[in-house]
């Protein structure tokens, strides 16, 4: 058997990794945010007048 080579070329796989990347790194700091705002306490208080 022979073997035959295939010359590939494909365009904007550098700028779709780019994406990815920096999508990445948003889904990890929207975890780092949403792990902030899960251990924010709130204190609630009322007043009344009478």
């Amino acid at each position: 058997m022979n073997a035959q080579k295939l010359e590939v070329t494909i365009t904007g796989i550098d700028e779709a990794t780019q994406k990815v990347e920096r999508y990445i790194e948003l889904l990890k700091e929207a975890k780092t945010l949403a792990d902030e705002l899960a251990s924010v306490e709130f204190e609630i208080t009322s007043s009344s007048q009478q």
